[in-house]
């Protein structure tokens, strides 16, 4: 499966869960939420490791690049941490876009820092992107 595909099961599955993840919050409390939604999360990890083999180890060490996933992991953190709570107060129709606008972070970001080609598709996409989810909002 190539990327867009893999890309297109996590928006959807993503956003089913945020949409279970609201009805859920009605009764259960988002901190408990977070903790069991998200050890299926490391089992996920652990089995993709162990059929992935020798190959997810490699370049872990103490290095820059762990530093970096550290840094990723404790902002992760606090992303979901966040939008749990977020979604535990307010309506879905206004959380889930207002986090959906986190991948124009990510692209503006790649396009800057990573060097990813800019090309005036792109730029269109992520404004439309970006009016689509204040239209969501309103």
């Amino acid at each position: 499966m190539n990327y867009l595909l893999w890309a297109m099961l996590a928006m959807l599955t993503y956003g089913l869960s945020t949409f279970l993840l609201k009805v859920v919050f009605r009764t259960i409390h988002p901190a408990f939420g977070l903790t069991f939604a998200n050890a299926f999360v490391v089992f996920a990890g652990v089995g993709w490791m162990l059929v992935s083999s020798a190959g997810a180890f490699k370049n872990v060490g103490w290095n820059g690049v762990t530093g970096l996933l550290l840094a990723a992991s404790v902002i992760l953190a606090a992303s979901i941490v966040s939008f749990y709570k977020a979604l535990s107060l307010g309506p879905t129709s206004v959380v889930a876009p207002i986090f959906a606008l986190s991948f124009i972070v990510a692209a503006v970001l790649g396009l800057v820092i990573l060097g990813e080609p800019v090309k005036a598709t792109r730029i269109a996409g992520l404004v439309l992107g970006v009016a689509a989810i204040l239209l969501l909002m309103r």
